[in-house]
C-alpha cells in the first residue's frame, strides 16, 4: 500500500485486477490517498471557487441502458448550494483527461424530476450536460466566472467510459443486526456493510 506522504508524482497506479484483489478496507483506503491527492492538484482552483475540499470527488464515466454516456451524481451532491466539483477519471482510479478538466454540477432542487436514479441510488447525468470550471476563468473572476458563462462540456470521445454498475447489494431483513439497525435508524454510517454505509452517506 502507499502512504500518504507519497506525491502525486510518485504515485503508482494500481490495475484494475490489482486492485480488485483488495481487501474492501484496502480498496477504500486506496482510493482516499488518490482523492486526497486530486484535492490537492486542484486546491488553488477550489480555493478561487470558495469551494470546500468536500465539494471536490472524482467520477467514473459509464453507458447506461440507454447506451448513454452518463456520470452518476449522488442527491447530497445535487444540494450543495455552491455546487459540486469534479474529475473524470478510469477504472484505475488515473486521470480520464490529460487536460485535468474539472467539472461542475450546480445546486438543483428538481434532481428528482430531470434525472433517472438508477439501482446504486445516484442519478444519471449525461456527459453532454455537464459544466466546465475553468481554471484561468476562475482565476481571474472568482466565483463569478462559473455563474457568469455555465458553459456546458460536449462529451469528449476520448473520455474513457464503462458498462453500468452491477445492481446495488442488499441483503434479506433478516440478516439485520443491531449495528445495520442502529445505522439505519441513526443514519450514522456504522454498519459492517460498506453498502449500507455508502447508502446512508448518498442520502444526507
Amino acid at each position: 500500500m502507499f502512504t500518504t506522504s507519497q506525491t502525486r508524482t510518485e504515485r503508482q497506479f494500481l490495475s484494475y485486477e490489482e486492485y480488485k484483489t483488495l481487501p474492501k478496507d484496502q480498496q477504500n483506503h486506496y482510493k482516499a490517498e488518490i482523492l486526497e491527492d486530486m484535492r490537492d492538484y486542484h486546491s488553488n482552483l477550489l480555493e478561487n471557487l470558495e469551494a470546500s475540499r468536500n465539494d471536490f470527488q472524482m467520477k467514473m464515466a459509464f453507458y447506461d441502458k440507454q447506451a448513454r454516456n452518463v456520470v452518476g451524481i449522488f442527491p447530497n451532491e445535487f444540494r450543495k448550494e455552491g455546487g459540486f466539483y469534479f474529475e473524470l477519471i478510469t477504472r484505475e482510479f488515473k486521470p480520464a483527461d490529460p487536460n485535468r478538466t474539472v467539472y461542475r454540477i450546480p445546486y438543483n432542487p428538481s434532481f428528482e424530476e430531470e434525472y433517472e436514479m438508477n439501482e446504486k441510488g445516484s442519478y444519471l447525468v449525461p456527459l453532454e450536460e455537464l459544466r466546465i470550471a475553468d481554471p484561468h476563468a476562475v482565476a481571474i473572476s472568482g466565483r463569478s466566472a462559473i455563474l457568469e458563462t455555465q458553459k456546458k462540456q460536449t462529451a469528449s470521445k476520448s473520455v474513457v467510459s464503462y458498462k453500468a454498475p452491477e445492481p446495488m447489494e442488499d441483503a434479506p431483513y433478516s440478516e439485520m443486526t443491531i449495528r445495520d439497525f442502529y445505522a439505519i435508524h441513526t443514519g450514522k454510517p456504522v454498519s459492517t456493510k460498506i453498502w449500507l454505509n455508502e447508502l446512508i452517506k448518498s442520502t444526507k
